[in-house]
């Protein structure tokens, strides 16, 4: 796996307007602090090591950095590690390979022409969001906590799981850090489990079967 490859509220819930699959995700944003930065439990894309197990990552016009540079902006709040920074016209996509019901991210220095999509698992979308969406001051500020921001969106049970996100700019640049799909609903462990019980019997009973052929 390759490493690359002024809301009032300290949290503002409200059901966004989905994309063409007329999803009903609910999208939270939190401001900005050490305690919204760290990742929540789930699995963690931090950016740090490795990707997880199960998890891709595509980069174009977008890559891993430390620090500040013309190329992107530490997130606000940040204890220093690395961070995804999506250049001018870049883009970056996340895809996990089993669907989840919400996916979290910390985003920094948000600006208006960030742009976050929410894909399903067969990468069709979910919903869209601009850095208008995120705050009311999408003005790239990169210490004010309205500006720099947990953000988590979760789609309606009975809506297509949540299977990536991609991440776009049109300016310089979209930073973000700590993306944590969330485990994986019961229902869909038991989807998994049943698969591979299925795939275990069917080579139990090929077995069997050989072996009357050959007795």
């Amino acid at each position: 796996m390759t490493r690359f490859a002024r809301l009032s509220l300290a949290a503002i819930p409200f059901l966004a307007l989905a994309a063409p699959s007329q999803a009903a995700v609910t999208l939270t944003t939190t401001l900005g602090s050490t305690a919204s930065f760290a990742a929540p439990a789930g699995l963690a894309v931090t950016f740090d090591t490795e990707l997880p197990d199960g998890v891709s990552l595509m980069l174009t016009g977008a890559g891993i950095l430390s620090g500040n540079s013309a190329n992107g902006a530490t997130p606000g709040f940040s204890d220093g590690s690395a961070y995804l920074s999506v250049r001018k016209d870049g883009v970056a996509t996340l895809m996990s390979d089993v669907g989840v019901s919400s996916v979290s991210f910390f985003i920094g220095s948000i600006d208006s022409y960030n742009m976050v999509e929410l894909l399903s698992t067969t990468g069709a979308l979910l919903a869209s969001y601009n850095g208008s969406n995120l705050t009311t001051s999408a003005n790239g500020n990169t210490q004010q906590a309205n500006t720099n921001r947990r953000v988590t969106v979760k789609v309606d049970p009975n809506d297509p799981l949540i299977g990536g996100i991609r991440f776009k700019s049109a300016g310089n640049s979209l930073e973000v850090d700590n993306i944590v799909f969330s485990v994986p609903e019961p229902s869909v462990w038991m989807l998994m489990l049943l698969g591979f019980a299925m795939v275990a019997g069917a080579t139990r009973y090929r077995r069997g079967s050989t072996q009357v052929v050959f007795g």
